[in-house]
């Protein structure tokens, strides 16, 4: 196959300005979840009393990013951020609704 055969091959699977901004979108979406996920992974110290916080922060991420998502995103995406917005809120209140991450806050004062 010479090189212009894979050019036109390859050509449908092109990706629109549309498209690359949708992954951006997703990009910046995914990346609130790495700081997160780092401290809630380390293992030399206690992570429950700061889980709350964390979760909080999400929470704050995706509100901002479902009000900076433009009306042209897919369903799809809206339908993602807005369950993970609800996925997080039930895991919020789970932490609030238990007294050990009230004890482990105030013992890591």
């Amino acid at each position: 196959m010479t090189s212009l055969q894979r050019l036109v091959t390859f050509r449908q699977y092109e990706l629109s300005d549309a498209d690359w901004a949708r992954i951006e979108l997703i990009m910046q979406w995914l990346k609130s979840f790495h700081p997160a996920t780092t401290q809630m992974s380390t293992t030399k110290c206690p992570m429950l009393s700061s889980a709350h916080a964390i979760f909080h922060g999400l929470q704050e991420s995706f509100q901002e990013d479902l009000a900076e998502l433009p009306d042209s995103a897919p369903v799809k995406l809206w339908s993602a951020l807005t369950s993970a917005h609800c996925k997080l809120s039930d895991y919020y209140f789970k932490v609030d609704e238990s007294p050990f991450y009230v004890w482990a806050s105030s013992m890591s004062l």
